[in-house]
């Protein structure tokens, strides 16, 4: 696993770091801030801990009683015989084990350089501000990011048939909804096909008609209204959608609506109601996933003619796609070894992952 990092030292400068500003600032995030932070995979998924292989997904949906509560009887103290229906889900996970080990020395100069010059520069005669605890605190926040980054690819983008052996993980899923929806009366159910994908190349892929994201999401609205209509009661229900769907669709709204709404003659348009903050499609949120899109053309690389399907969307709620682990920890914390003989740094991560849908019937996925 390559570490790569690169600031610009001189708004690190600029920023301010002083020796009394050094010590009341938190070193990670005055020396090591990112320009666009990594989304946190944890607080976008429903997480369940503690799973085993082929243990039941704690997931489960009560139909209407509508036939509980009886007519009294008259006979005194007899009571109605009632019973209650639930529908538990019948999904097990089947986690796959996933690990990394990393090794440091102060000399490294692929994980020291940055930390060094910055070090030089104003640091070095902070007594309170020691070189070590610093380099430890640098070495694990970009760990930290780079396994938030991993569950992202796993999740999502991972496959058991690659032919590469070191990502052959778990299906992601996609191929999971994809292998519900091989069920042709599912499929007409619940799936929109976005004909771009398909295209030979990636321009073609990538040029989408006007009203391409307009018409997919109406379709897949459609869909829901007509075939699960029970979806619109569930909270967390929300389009999570790749960039370019998204944004054509803002400027679709932009170009056909906001002139009908927002525009003054002497000011131009001083407000809008279409916009990235406040996206939706008949009330339900819009929410763009960038690291979707981000996947997609790094698992293809810069030489890709192709996409594999760059415009994806996934209609469900929240609690619809489960992630299971064995221990929660391993999202936020690894193990750190040094050994002060050869000054080396180990850090090594351990984990396992599933993703699972919870039932086969609460989603619309276009793809």
């Amino acid at each position: 696993m390559e570490l790569a990092y690169d600031f610009n030292i001189q708004d690190l400068i600029d920023a301010g770091c002083d020796l009394a500003q050094a010590r009341q600032l938190d070193i990670d995030n005055m020396i090591f801030q990112e320009t666009i932070e990594t989304s946190d995979f944890a607080s976008k998924h429903y997480i369940q801990t503690g799973i085993e292989h082929n243990t039941p997904i704690i997931g489960w949906e009560q139909p209407k009683n509508w036939d509980f509560l009886k007519k009294s009887s008259d006979l005194g103290c007899d009571w109605n015989s009632c019973t209650l229906s639930s529908e538990p889900t019948k999904k097990l996970w089947s986690p796959h084990n996933y690990d990394c080990s990393l090794e440091f020395c102060w000399n490294d100069p692929q994980i020291t350089k940055n930390f060094r010059a910055f070090w030089k520069l104003k640091c070095q005669s902070d007594p309170e501000l020691e070189f070590d605890n610093a380099f430890y605190q640098f070495v694990i926040s970009q760990t930290v990011k780079a396994v938030n980054d991993s569950m992202w690819r796993i999740a999502y983008f991972d496959y058991k048939d690659n032919t590469n052996t070191d990502f052959a993980g778990i299906d992601n899923i996609f191929l999971k909804l994809l292998g519900i929806l091989a069920d042709p009366v599912l499929a007409a159910q619940q799936r929109v096909t976005i004909t771009q994908n398909s295209a030979a190349d990636i321009a073609a892929q990538m040029t989408l008609p006007a009203d391409a994201g307009y018409k997919y999401f109406k379709q897949m609205y459609t869909l829901m209204l007509t075939n699960r209509p029970y979806m619109m009661s569930k909270p967390g229900l929300k389009f999570r959608v790749t960039q370019e769907l998204a944004l054509n669709y803002l400027m679709w709204l932009q170009d056909n609506k906001e002139v009908n709404c927002c525009f003054s003659p002497t000011d131009g348009v001083t407000s809008s109601k279409y916009s990235l903050e406040n996206l939706n499609y008949m009330g339900i949120p819009i929410q763009i996933e960038q690291e979707w899109t981000e996947l997609i053309k790094h698992l293809e690389g810069p030489a890709a003619t192709k996409y594999d399907k760059p415009h994806r969307a996934l209609l469900t709620y929240d609690t619809e796609i489960s992630v299971g682990t064995c221990d929660m920890n391993a999202f936020k914390q690894m193990k750190r070894i040094y050994d002060p003989v050869t000054e080396k740094l180990h850090i090594r991560v351990k984990t396992n992952l599933d993703i699972q849908a919870t039932f086969d019937k609460n989603f619309i996925l276009a793809i």
